[in-house]
């Protein structure tokens, strides 16, 4: 119990920096991805690396949409060790949907003051925020 809650502590620092770069350069170092991926034996289990067939999916996504980038791609692949399966699942369904919801109100708030939305996110945030939720409630 004691690695899990020393290992989401770090992986919610490590994600918050890199949620922060995101935001700012629009790039994620690698390192991040790394620390995380190291992180993952704080309290590994065998079960988790089911985690990756989540990630396979959004590698695939990445590679022929094109919208999405590598280091989301990383960061992603080393999060789905750290959750496995249904973690992984879990955290990619609330980030797209969480970034869906803010994309939406974006959209409506940036049309009333006259202006055009980006149609560029930057993604990290709201892996964090899927992280966060999904370790918090299950």
């Amino acid at each position: 119990m004691t690695g899990s809650v020393v290992q989401f502590a770090a992986i919610s620092a490590l994600l918050a920096f890199a949620s922060a770069k995101d935001i700012k350069t629009r790039e994620i170092p690698n390192w991040i991805s790394v620390k995380i991926l190291i992180l993952a034996f704080l309290d590994f289990n065998i079960q988790n690396l089911w985690g990756i067939i989540p990630t396979a999916i959004f590698f695939f996504t990445a590679l022929f949409t094109g919208k999405i980038g590598g280091g989301d791609v990383k960061l992603i692949a080393a999060l789905s060790i750290v959750c496995g399966l249904w973690g992984s699942l879990a955290l990619l369904f609330v980030a797209q949907i969480s970034m869906l919801v803010y994309y939406g109100i974006s959209v409506i708030v940036q049309k009333i003051c006259g202006r055009v939305a980006s149609k560029s996110l930057p993604f990290v945030p709201f892996i964090t925020f899927g992280y966060v939720l999904t370790t918090i409630l299950f």
